[in-house]
């Protein structure tokens, strides 16, 4: 086979893996952007907060248009488009109620919070035949990102007053195993990325200023921790787009030398 049609081949080989990879990372944002959606909207959703902070609807909002945005770029299959309609109808009441009719929030928001897991569920059985374990350890800034999203909405279920017993906040246990998960992630992440180091640290930093309110708060939730969290959130994700675009620019420039 000559040189030239060898080359081209493998270029080619190498842009649909890129792609591959890179749609197994866009379905595991989808899993952190629906946490931070829900964990804004309890936040600013909340029927005790007579005047919530505005930013708080900004950022579901955001979230929201980022999720549409994954998805469009995934090709709109059903099983992510059918519940995040109902994502966009549910933050449409959310947000045409007025503050005297609040005591409708919880109902809705539980809503929210199940299509969110349809959502995520969704995304997992498209990354197949790939398990949940295999796709944390290719990609384990997204994991990282997750499991800091986890977190952030399981502080925000310990001070909203849901009344569902099917969407409880994790048990200390688990929430201790989930903080370790998170310390030794980001030890990992700094070993693996030296390149990076000075990101790492500065979104480690974001969680451990946060770290014992979410771990040990039993009183009104705080922006604080929405803020820090959910900005260590973000940072990873796009942490994990830079590392992949780079990861394609040296393959392809490898392949034409």
């Amino acid at each position: 086979m000559p040189t030239k049609v060898l080359l081209g081949l493998l270029c080619l080989l190498s842009s649909l893996a890129w792609g591959e990879g890179r749609s197994i990372r866009q379905l595991s944002e989808l899993g952190s952007r629906s946490q931070l959606l829900c964990a804004s909207a309890l936040l600013y959703f909340n029927p005790q907060e007579r005047e919530p902070d505005p930013r708080g609807l900004t950022a579901v909002f955001y979230h929201l248009q980022s999720l549409d945005t994954s998805i469009v770029q995934l090709g709109q299959p059903a099983e992510l488009m059918q519940p995040l309609r109902v994502m966009r109808r549910v933050f449409a009441e959310l947000d045409g109620l007025p503050r005297s009719q609040r005591q409708r929030y919880p109902q809705l928001v539980r809503e929210l919070l199940l299509q969110q897991r349809q959502l995520r569920k969704a995304a997992a059985e498209l990354q197949a035949p790939l398990s949940p374990a295999e796709v944390a350890a290719r990609l384990p800034l997204n994991a990282q990102s997750n499991a800091l999203a986890s977190l952030l909405l399981d502080y925000q279920l310990r001070h909203y007053p849901l009344g569902d017993q099917q969407q409880t906040p994790m048990a200390n246990a688990a929430l201790q195993a989930l903080d370790l998960r998170i310390t030794q992630g980001f030890e990992a992440l700094l070993e693996s990325y030296p390149a990076h180091a000075e990101a790492l640290r500065k979104i480690r930093s974001n969680y451990q200023f946060v770290r014992a309110e979410l771990l040990h708060s039993t009183n009104q939730s705080h922006g604080g921790a929405e803020f820090y969290l959910g900005r260590a959130v973000l940072d990873l994700d796009e942490l994990a787009m830079t590392i992949e675009a780079e990861s394609g620019s040296m393959t392809a420039v490898s392949l034409n030398h």
